[in-house]
């Protein structure tokens, strides 16, 4: 079954290029800053732990934890205090009272990290993972953009220069979409090319209420390209009234 060109809406892969993944790259971006600063910046002291708990919240299946910690270290002229969230490795190892290393800016003393394996791999994790969704949903909203523009554009070509025919609707079907299981109504049909060819074609999703204008055998007009019958799009408004 083969579907028919549809003129779309571009918005999907703005969103998801521009927004979506723009909204990645700038987490990407502010990571990798963090990064540059405590490689090229970072100076080593020790603090000591002066709580340790867990951060409860409520989730979809109840209340979750999350291990946190209070830490504070001395700088000269001034004692910094810092509460993060921590891996289950690091949390198990440490005590309050005890001493942990931390990683701080020097040209922004309060800017600091834990530096311990656990935290390190972490950030290492974070950073790559941000990385990759921001190449993969970034590449995959610029592919949805010009496969959009494209297809708007055969659809263009087909209603403009296409060759017309009628089709005939042979059946009016629905899938059951999201959540709620809505239900989205497409129609079936076939239709004869200029070699006498029949083909076989399904719809895009018809809007609410649409679909009380057909009916089986109702005739539908078809635009398809003379080189390739199978590059063909509908007339949705072309079904006579029902009555």
């Amino acid at each position: 079954m083969i579907r028919a060109v549809p003129f779309t809406s571009i918005w999907l892969g703005l969103i998801i290029w521009v927004l979506i993944g723009g909204g990645f790259l700038v987490a990407t971006g502010y990571m990798l800053y963090e990064d540059f600063l405590f490689a090229n910046y970072g100076r080593h002291a020790t603090a000591t732990v002066e709580r340790k708990f867990m951060r409860v919240s409520q989730g979809k299946h109840g209340p979750t934890y999350t291990p946190c910690l209070d830490y504070r270290y001395q700088l000269p002229g001034m004692a910094v205090t810092s509460e993060c969230t921590v891996q289950g490795d690091t949390y198990a190892s440490v005590s309050e009272g005890g001493s942990i290393p931390v990683l701080y800016v020097s040209t922004e003393v309060t800017d600091n990290r834990i530096d311990l394996p656990a935290e390190n791999k972490m950030v290492e994790i974070m950073t790559y993972g941000l990385i990759a969704a921001s190449v993969v949903v970034s590449g995959g909203g610029a592919w949805t953009l010009v496969y959009t523009l494209k297809r708007n554009k055969l659809n263009r070509y087909l209603l403009a220069s296409g060759l017309q025919c009628t089709g005939t609707v042979t059946d009016l079907k629905f899938d059951l979409v999201g959540k709620a299981r809505t239900k989205r109504y497409y129609l079936l049909f076939t239709f004869r090319d200029n070699q006498g060819v029949e083909i076989a074609g399904r719809s895009w999703y018809l809007n609410r209420g649409e679909e009380t204008m057909w009916r089986e055998s109702s005739p539908i007009r078809v635009y398809f390209d003379i080189r390739n019958s199978k590059d063909f799009t509908v007339d949705l408004n072309s079904a006579p009234p029902t009555g």
